[in-house]
């Protein structure tokens, strides 16, 4: 009996274990992936993550236009957008306030430029920088 306890104490110990790395790293992969498509957008780039996305999105809403709602590759994009500039007004993740605000204003200022563009403008943009 006593064996069986302590057997059970080890499985249930490196269960712990390994569901802790594993949503270690999957909240580093949601946080690295937040600081990627800031940079990306920050250097002029459309992130190449997102554009995935938003066209297995549109794609979808095409084949099968009952079940998902209307919805445009921009207003996708500036969704994904607007998440991204509520994500940094939080974040603590910056060495000054001045580092924040200048990332929020480059940020601000890319969604106000995307808002006048329909997607086709944006994909067209991104494929002539890449």
């Amino acid at each position: 009996m006593i064996f069986f306890l302590i057997v059970f104490v080890i499985v249930f110990a490196v269960v712990v274990f390994l569901i802790a790395i594993y949503t270690r790293q999957v909240a580093d992969m949601a946080l690295t992936g937040q600081f990627r498509a800031a940079e990306n957008i920050t250097n002029g780039h459309f992130p190449q993550k997102w554009a995935v996305q938003i066209n297995r999105r549109l794609a979808l809403q095409r084949m099968i236009p009952v079940i998902t709602p209307e919805v445009s590759g921009i207003e996708l994009a500036l969704q994904k957008l607007d998440r991204l500039v509520r994500f940094f007004e939080k974040s603590p993740f910056f060495e000054n306030a001045q580092a924040r605000e200048l990332l929020l204003s480059q940020l601000k200022e890319t969604r106000q430029r995307w808002s006048t563009m329909t997607w086709e403008e944006i994909e067209k943009e991104r494929n002539n920088k890449s």
